[in-house]
């Protein structure tokens, strides 16, 4: 008996070992969006000879797709590879790592790597894909190329720091939307003989924000539409009246619109301006268009991961809606089935020059991931 708990203690470290220098690998491997290879042909190799994970390819946006089972339910795991490009001195102890992407969202993509690779030799009816993505911190590329792939699955979690204890069952839509106005430039000693461009693409600002105040629920934030100017650029000279002004605005949708009312609701605001023969000239492009996403609270997926809460960290799950928007969103909004995002980590620390996550809390995730697929395929054949 002696030896066979000795037996077990031993494999579980080891099995840690192997997880943490997974996860301490990749964040050693910088990967700021849009350079993503190096640590993708790391995964691909790590994944294919270490982790016995099936069918492992890379392709054209460099993201890592694998499999492990056969049959029904399919379930896709999908983390990101990026960070935002800003590198952080890694520091690793006993409890912690310190490094750029521990937090946002490697350690999420390693647990659920790790997660499918722990369910090789167990017996589970079903089908899970691993995918890591790039370029979610950029313009989602990634997640975008991996769509074209005609996935079919039944059920999605998206690796995010929701924190170990808390699940992401809603976000809000994004527009990016570039504005520009271009006058006839003019001596700034004489600014009568034209208009300035910064002057008259702010009066079409203000006009977009008068629009976003007015749809403010006093419920939350998550209901509410939101808008902020992101980017601005315009001017040539000190001594020159700006004749061309462009800026970036940011506006987050709430499930209760959706992007399409309030893309109709912009034309008609920006129209008023482009239609008026006495003010300049205005262009309008689509940066990006991602609608808002709610999973539903009775699906076997939310179900299946309240449990797993019970089960590994006894407690129930808290059941987030935020103000962002992500990748989680054109999983669902494409494939049109329940996903949730989860992961370890404290969402605050993101971007941050302190992210960092706790060992304990990565590990314990890999559990409740690998709980989170068996239960899901419980809840499926009910």
């Amino acid at each position: 008996m002696i030896i066979l708990l000795n037996y077990q203690k031993n494999k579980k470290q080891e099995y840690q070992k192997l997880a943490v220098d997974l996860l301490t690998d990749m964040i050693k491997i910088y990967s700021p969006s849009g350079k993503e290879s190096t640590l993708a042909d790391y995964l691909a190799r790590r994944m294919k000879n270490d982790l016995d994970i099936q069918n492992v390819n890379i392709d054209k946006a460099n993201n890592v797709i694998g499999e492990i089972g056969t049959g029904n339910p399919v379930i896709l795991l999908c983390g990101h590879m990026d960070t935002i490009p800003d590198k952080q001195e890694i520091e690793i102890s006993e409890t912690s790592i310190c490094g750029r992407g521990a937090c946002d969202a490697k350690s999420a993509l390693a647990a659920q790597i790790m997660a499918a690779h722990s369910l090789i030799k167990s017996e589970f009816d079903g089908k899970i894909i691993i995918a890591a993505v790039t370029d979610e911190e950029g313009n989602g590329a990634g997640i975008n190329e991996l769509m074209k792939h005609n996935l079919k699955s039944d059920y999605a979690i998206f690796g995010e720091p929701s924190g170990i204890d808390s699940v992401t069952i809603g976000y809000k839509g994004r527009i990016s939307l570039s504005i520009s106005c271009t006058t006839p430039s003019a001596h700034a000693s004489a600014p009568w003989l034209s208009k300035n461009s910064i002057d008259k693409i702010f009066e079409v600002w203000k006009a977009i924000e008068k629009y976003a105040y007015s749809n403010i629920s006093d419920k939350s934030h998550y209901n509410s539409v939101t808008a902020c100017i992101t980017r601005i650029n315009g001017g040539t000279a000190d001594n020159v009246m700006p004749g061309k002004c462009e800026i970036v605005i940011d506006i987050r949708v709430p499930l209760r619109m959706g992007n399409q009312t309030v893309m109709n609701d912009l034309k008609e605001i920006i129209g008023r301006f482009q239609n008026d023969s006495a003010f300049p000239q205005i262009l309008t492009k689509i940066l990006d268009n991602t609608e808002p996403f709610e999973a539903k609270r009775d699906s076997p997926l939310i179900k299946a991961a309240i449990k797993s809460g019970l089960e590994i960290r006894k407690k129930r799950p808290l059941l987030l809606l935020k103000t962002g928007t992500g990748d989680m969103n054109i999983l669902a909004n494409t494939l049109k089935i329940p996903v949730i995002t989860y992961g370890p980590g404290n969402p605050h620390m993101s971007h941050t020059s302190k992210e960092r996550i706790e060992i304990s809390d990565y590990l314990e995730s890999i559990e409740v991931y690998k709980r989170t697929i068996l239960n899901i395929i419980k809840f499926h054949r009910k």
